[in-house]
């Protein structure tokens, strides 16, 4: 027995929503530069040669724009690992890695405000050793002390190192509560990213994979790029460790690491793509999940960030910010640009810039049919509103559904008088939000508490999400 639908807006990407399709295939969609320059670039002394974005929001009631970015020195790291203080640099003054501020009124055009906390910079936040890999969550329901968490590796000695987290009601103002001990041990020097379960009330933290194969077998390789999963009901105690995500048949050997988001009624990563057999690149494919834990990705393994023309700032690595800002009808991907050189080049030859890139809102992933009819059937929902709509556009062809009752005894279900294909005013456009309408009519009232099943057919046309 099919579990039923909730109201609410469902993705297609995989088969929770849709029950069933016929000769519709998947298109994972690429997000495309908006605008064409970085958004972002260093230009201040204390922003060395590096700024890789961590997080951005947007306020729609004030429209504000604001962005949580990590500048990198490398001079202070070449001068952190003359002081051999420890084996790789990574412990101790000076620090070459902290948490920078800035807002916009467009999301294009930033302002690095001077916050006073470190002299006249916009410099936020430091740690104890530097912020690495740090990524930001918002919780605008939590208390007023903690409505911004941040994940950040931190080596506070050799034996200490591991995940932090500091909290914020500004975003601005960072602190780490009493403890020198990190939470979870180990070296997850990718970004960890964070998101809340809602469902079971956990938060769920992305990390590096220690309990790797390779490990203490290959030598001279960096065997832990795999995806570990810890959560939290307290952001105190945490689970164990487990890897989710190892490389397959199809994969380069090694995922670097993911960026993590909620949208609609799931959950979407881009996870980064590291191939160090030959190319040392860094890219990124999309994965979706219902409950953060297990993962899917489209057979293909299309990319979805992809690096540039070689010798341009985003010839071999592209890394994103947490998740996508939604505003207006768009989806915006902000992503480092880093270092127009392969990934195992020297540190100290780091540069790296911002952009943002764009798609439609629900823009991931479509189900496509061409000029040979497609069909798909959602699972069974009982009508809560009095409208249903589809976010779908057409290339010279069309839309048709219709609203049917299930029935055990029929597999094709039975029309319900009105709503039927025959009825239906037929779709051909562009829209996010199109109301779906029978003989003029858009207006569902009437059919309200009754468990209904939408069906469609689609031809030159694309299906993106439909809302219930």
């Amino acid at each position: 027995m099919y579990k039923d639908l909730l109201p609410g807006k469902h993705l297609v990407m995989d088969r929770f929503s849709v029950a069933d399709t016929f000769r519709l295939y998947r298109t994972v969609h690429k997000p495309r530069r908006d605008p064409s320059e970085p958004v972002l670039e260093p230009c201040n002394p204390w922003e060395g040669t590096a700024v890789m974005v961590s997080r951005v929001s947007h306020d729609i009631e004030t429209g504000e724009w604001k962005m949580w970015y990590i500048a990198f020195n490398p001079d202070l790291e070449q001068e952190r690992i003359r002081l051999k203080k420890s084996k790789y640099g990574n412990v101790g003054q000076p620090q070459p890695y902290y948490l920078c501020f800035a807002k916009s009124a467009d999301g294009i055009h930033w302002e690095r405000p001077a916050l006073n906390l470190y002299e006249s910079t916009n410099i936020c936040f430091k740690g104890v050793s530097g912020v690495y890999g740090g990524s930001i969550l918002e919780m605008p329901d939590a208390s007023r002390e903690r409505r911004y968490l941040l994940v950040n590796c931190e080596w506070r000695d050799m034996e200490t190192g591991g995940i932090y987290i500091a909290y914020s009601s500004d975003g601005i103002h960072w602190e780490y509560p009493a403890g020198d001990k990190p939470l979870i041990h180990g070296e997850s020097d990718c970004n960890n990213g964070i998101v809340f379960n809602v469902e079971r009330g956990v938060y769920m933290l992305y990390l590096r994979g220690w309990h790797a194969a390779a490990v203490g077998w290959i030598p001279n390789k960096n065997t832990r790029r795999r995806v570990a999963y810890s959560e939290s009901a307290d952001l105190v105690h945490w689970s164990e460790p487990q890897i989710i995500l190892t490389p397959d048949e199809l994969d380069t050997n090694d995922f670097y690491g993911m960026s993590p988001f909620r949208y609609a009624n799931g959950y979407f990563s881009q996870l980064w793509i590291h191939d160090d057999d030959g190319k040392e690149t860094i890219e990124t494919q999309l994965a979706w999940s219902r409950d953060g834990i297990c993962w899917e990705r489209h057979p293909e393994r299309p990319r979805f960030l992809e690096t540039g023309e070689k010798g341009e700032i985003d010839g071999y690595m592209v890394l994103p910010a947490l998740e996508p800002v939604c505003a207006g009808d768009n989806l915006y991907i902000y992503y480092t640009a880093h270092s127009g050189l392969p990934h195992d080049t020297q540190i100290s030859r780091y540069r790296s810039v911002v952009y943002r890139a764009k798609l439609r809102m629900d823009g991931f992933v479509s189900l496509d049919a061409d000029r040979r009819p497609g069909c798909l059937v959602t699972r069974p929902f009982t009508l809560a509103g009095d409208c249903i709509e589809i976010n779908a556009a057409t290339q010279g062809g069309r839309i048709v559904a219709e609203l049917v009752e299930p029935h055990w005894h029929d597999p094709e279900g039975k029309p319900i008088e009105g709503f039927s294909a025959d009825d239906f005013d037929v779709f051909e456009g562009d829209s996010i939000r199109h109301r779906l309408s029978w003989r003029g009519r858009s207006d569902l009232g009437r059919l309200r508490g009754r468990r209904l099943l939408l069906r469609m057919m689609l031809v030159h046309a694309q299906i993106y999400s439909f809302t219930i």
